[in-house]
């Protein structure tokens, strides 16, 4: 068991809905504290930066938007803090060093210690201002500049979705999608060879786009653009699939819980 102590009793009423998202079992105790019954530190931590991030920092980050950067456009401003949300709140950037460590600071001052018993909600937001107030600046200044990459990966993706419908239809492909390669055989069958791949490259006005390491493995579908795409995947979730579909649209088709129809050459 928990017990969590807030000064306001608003605070106390906002920490309750967060406990019932979670479906967390808790109690009243007084107007100011709470007693979490589930011994679940992780849901309990998320719990707590939640509570931060929305009532606390949110207001600040959009505060600073509109009067340090000037943007007064709702839809700009939602798009920003769903950004500074995702790397305070969750593991999508947690390879990029620079990022994850803003959430990482932030969860410092409100995660609940080795068998502690009772935390104070605002010593450790009074603790967090005083010693980590930077983040602010930090985080908000962070996803402008993601949302401004955003951008220009939209237009990226874009030119490229105009490509592939300007240049002649090549034929099926299946592709075996494993996370450390990519396999590409016709309908008949036969496996393109490396060979075959970096000849279609070669032919294919696509030497204009410029593509960082991940993306490379997009350009033999460019060079391909084949009429329909049959991938079955090792991983949903990979964000070069997202890519694809966004480029190629109805064209691509991921097949799910399906063996490949061909086997390993």
């Amino acid at each position: 068991m928990v017990k969590i102590k807030f000064v306001r009793e608003l605070d106390q009423m906002i920490y309750k809905d967060q406990l019932r998202d979670k479906q967390l079992m808790w109690r009243v105790i007084d107007d100011f504290e709470l007693e979490i019954l589930d011994r679940d530190p992780e849901e309990i931590n998320q719990s707590l930066s939640q509570m931060f991030y929305y009532v606390d920092l949110k207001p600040l980050i959009i505060e600073r938007l509109i009067n340090q950067y000037y943007y007064y456009d709702f839809d700009e401003i939602n798009t920003i803090l769903s950004f500074a949300a995702q790397m305070l709140l969750t593991d999508q950037y947690e390879e990029v060093s620079f990022l994850s460590d803003l959430r990482l600071t932030m969860k410092r001052y409100f995660s609940l210690e080795e068998d502690q018993d009772d935390f104070d909600y605002d010593q450790q937001k009074q603790l967090f201002f005083k010693q980590a107030g930077w983040l602010i600046d930090e985080v908000t200044a962070r996803a402008i500049d993601e949302k401004k990459q955003d951008e220009q990966y939209q237009i990226f993706l874009e030119s490229l979705r105009q490509y592939v419908k300007k240049q002649e239809f090549g034929p099926l492909c299946l592709v075996r999608w494993q996370s450390n390669k990519i396999e590409i055989y016709r309908g008949n069958g036969h496996k393109y060879t490396r060979e075959e791949i970096e000849e279609c490259l070669l032919e294919a006005p696509i030497h204009i786009y410029q593509f960082v390491e991940d993306e490379e493995q997009i350009s033999p579908f460019l060079a391909l653009n084949p009429q329909q795409i049959l991938i079955y995947p090792e991983d949903d979730n990979d964000p070069l699939l997202t890519s694809l579909q966004n480029i190629f649209d109805e064209r691509l088709t991921i097949i799910h819980n399906q063996p490949f129809p061909f086997s390993e050459t």
